[in-house]
């Protein structure tokens, strides 16, 4: 029997601000079910709204910010899960060949997904046959999931945030000087603005400080690179670290594993 591992469930708020941005070792499937606010996910702004269908490959920097109540499903499922159940003429694999998909469902499909994400979320496991039909039932909703992706696949942008617009190419600027020394000086003068203006504008368009994006965007680089067998010492310098003993430290922080441990378990995983 394939493995299904996944993780599922219903959440609410009043309003909803990330601590911090974030990315997963897994892939995201997020339904929404409430308006207002915004996602910022791979240097793109998509708007909260009921019905709106997100799937976030994994390793992917995002991070969500509600004005209003904001209820949800959320589902954590390895990339190995699409991967394993993926045939030559259904590939749910294929679509993680991009960061992200954004789609808008109609009430009566968003209708239909909220259910088909409750009988998954409260699944009973004690009758005979259940780990068969749990299967069933958590394939049944990818399918329905990727099926949609797959008439849909449209990318709505966020409107009515003007300092986004400014931001978008502040966001390409550090994506193109990653491995260099980033200061809110340097980027401040590239930009012709007050540090202090950039701030306020990178934050409001965006969620995450300047200082905290590239740091994630570092980390997310280096495990890539770390997963081609570079040495930690080279990948830090690489991705613009000035420090080997820092980038260890933030590595460790934002991953909850050493730079080290994280090649090593990759590596011998991909040999298995």
């Amino acid at each position: 029997m394939q493995n299904v591992t996944y993780q599922l469930k219903k959440s609410f708020d009043d309003s909803w601000h990330m601590d911090r941005p974030h990315f997963h070792e897994d892939v995201e499937i997020l339904l929404c079910l409430s308006d207002g606010g915004n996602f910022f996910i791979d240097n793109k702004l998509y708007p909260i709204k009921s019905g709106a269908l997100f799937l976030i490959n994994e390793a992917v920097l995002h991070r969500s910010t509600a004005n209003n109540s904001y209820e949800r499903y959320i589902l954590h499922t390895p990339p190995s899960v699409l991967s394993n159940l993926s045939t030559p003429k259904t590939s749910l694999k294929a679509f993680l060949k991009k960061n992200c998909l954004n789609i808008n469902l109609d009430v009566k499909t968003t209708a239909r997904l909220k259910e088909m994400f409750y009988d998954v979320e409260n699944f009973n496991e004690d009758s005979f046959g259940s780990d068969i039909k749990r299967m069933m039932c958590f394939t049944s909703l990818l399918l329905e999931i990727f099926a949609n992706f797959d008439k849909n696949a449209v990318s709505p942008i966020a409107e009515g945030n003007p300092d986004f617009e400014r931001v978008s190419a502040i966001l390409k600027f550090i994506n193109n000087h990653l491995s260099e020394t980033l200061t809110l000086d340097l980027i401040a003068q590239n930009f012709f603005i007050n540090k202090y203006h950039l701030c306020h504008i990178f934050k409001n368009a965006t969620g995450f400080s300047v200082m905290e994006y590239i740091i994630h965007l570092r980390v997310l680089k280096a495990r890539e690179l770390l997963r081609t067998g570079m040495r930690v010492q080279e990948v830090s310098e690489a991705v613009g670290f000035q420090n080997n003993q820092h980038f260890i430290r933030t590595f460790g922080n934002l991953t909850g594993i050493s730079p080290k441990k994280y090649a090593n378990e990759y590596l011998l995983g991909y040999k298995e």
